[in-house]
């Protein structure tokens, strides 16, 4: 199991290196990154790249632990659709943390809108920036949920990790973020349809559904994250089911058996 994960990493490194990269400095800034990996007090260190998103080419900064969820989208394609998607969608980024899966999903679809939610107050900065003057893309530092107010954010070691699910983090530290609903957020912003919901908020994928309320059925396909250690799976894809979704597929990534972790792609019946 060790090996085949160090094999994994070694060809997520070499297609990061030798496609993604933009340039030399870039080739030079991830070589970097990859050697600093077994010094866990540089993960916060950030760096500034050019990555090839598809055919696009995007400025974006990234903290060295942030190379795993670049590997994520890159390499892995944790985010590739199946489903029929309208060529300059609406979508939303939920739990976007620095904003790697926006940056696909905008290169995928030239002329999309595109609203990202980022809660913890260091992955947003970055979010922002990186989506910084692309037309059509905002960022907003809110929790997604069940219902409006607050909330406690559990803060983890690793920035793609925060969640405000009792159990999910450990070591203490939370940060008061404001909690919104979906579908307030779609009245508030005129949103008519959601094409496009990529959901990955770290065990609240339920209570960010339940938050659309009787706009889920204004939600065309939905991809992301299922957090198998605090959701249940039977529950999630019953909820799902009875919201009109038919399962496009659910799969195991590379981290799924240590994680709990799992993909899924669903799209609305008819």
């Amino acid at each position: 199991m060790m090996l085949a994960k160090k094999l994994h990493r070694a060809r997520e490194a070499l297609y990061l290196i030798t496609r993604a990269a933009a340039d030399g400095a870039t080739r030079k800034a991830l070589i970097g990154i990859y050697r600093s990996l077994s010094d866990r007090d540089s993960y916060s260190n950030e760096v500034a790249l050019r990555l090839r998103f598809g055919k696009t080419v995007y400025p974006v900064t990234i903290r060295v632990q942030d190379i795993f969820v670049l590997g994520e989208i890159l390499f892995e394609r944790q985010y590739a659709l199946r489903s029929p998607v309208p060529a300059k969608p609406f979508i939303v980024d939920a739990g976007a943390n620095i904003g790697a899966a926006s940056l696909w999903f905008l290169s995928l679809f030239p002329g999309a809108r595109l609203h990202a939610f980022e809660p913890e107050g260091v992955n947003f900065r970055l979010l922002e920036g990186n989506l910084a003057g692309i037309p059509g893309a905002g960022a907003f530092k809110v929790a997604l949920g069940a219902e409006e107010g607050a909330i406690d954010l559990q803060i983890a070691e690793f920035g793609a990790m925060h969640s405000f699910k009792e159990g999910f983090v450990s070591g203490g530290k939370t940060e008061s973020v404001p909690l919104v609903t979906l579908a307030g957020h779609m009245e508030a912003q005129g949103i008519a349809r959601i094409d496009l919901l990529k959901l990955d908020v770290e065990g609240a994928e339920l209570e960010a559904l339940a938050g659309l309320g009787d706009r889920i059925r204004d939600v065309g396909v939905i991809v992301g994250e299922m957090h198998e250690s605090v959701v249940d799976e039977g529950e999630f894809y019953r909820f799902l089911k009875d919201a009109g979704f038919r399962t496009v597929w659910r799969r195991d990534f590379n981290e799924s058996e240590s994680e709990k972790v799992h993909g899924f792609e669903v799209i609305r019946e008819g």
